[in-house]
């Protein structure tokens, strides 16, 4: 019913990096922007390759008020280096340790649904749609249903606010102090179509 998560040890490799420096609420966000960022590229008919996708939608977030946080550069652009860096000492390419960076760097901006790479594209409809709830409509409920059973919220709402909030107040500067102030972020989570 739901696409399965890759095996390869490289995925294995995100997942355990992810649990190890994450709280649980974004593990799961993590899975479920996966799950949620295929389900919808599906949809649109747009092939992609799932451990690309796997790989950056598990650690899209393992520098958000982690202790890999430096406490200077943005989320997203921290994530996004530690992330490529991974996967090439996991012997993939500079085009995949590209893809996995630019899918990360750029989650946060709201063009990035549009971009043309699947990969980079699903990274952020997926997380987009499990923040906020964006296109969730477009998702089989069958699949939605299973994605939520498998991952749940545990207070996703309440906990990735705090966080992004967070960030925004240590880096005024960053893209997420941007969709705080210019986009009501955070009523946006809270407003999400999610009950938690």
């Amino acid at each position: 019913m739901i696409i399965t998560v890759p095996d390869s040890d490289l995925a294995k490799g995100a997942t355990i990096l992810a649990r190890s420096v994450e709280p649980g609420f974004l593990v799961e966000h993590s899975f479920r922007t996966f799950h949620l960022g295929a389900a919808l590229l599906s949809a649109a008919g747009q092939r992609f390759d799932a451990e690309i996708l796997y790989v950056a939608s598990m650690l899209h977030d393992v520098a958000l008020g982690t202790e890999l946080d430096d406490g200077v550069t943005p989320f997203n652009l921290r994530g996004a280096g530690l992330a490529a860096r991974y996967v090439l000492e996991g012997g993939r390419s500079d085009n995949i340790a590209q893809l996995v960076y630019d899918a990360i760097s750029l989650h946060l901006d709201l063009a990035t649904g549009q971009d043309e790479r699947p990969e980079v594209a699903g990274v952020h409809i997926g997380a987009a749609a499990d923040v906020v709830g964006l296109n969730v409509s477009e998702i089989s409920p069958a699949v939605l249903e299973a994605v939520l059973a498998e991952h749940p919220r545990h207070g996703m709402k309440a906990a990735f606010a705090a966080v992004v909030e967070a960030e925004a107040t240590k880096k005024p500067y960053s893209e997420a102090a941007a969709l705080i102030h210019n986009l009501s972020f955070l009523q946006l989570i809270d407003a999400g179509p999610f009950e938690e």
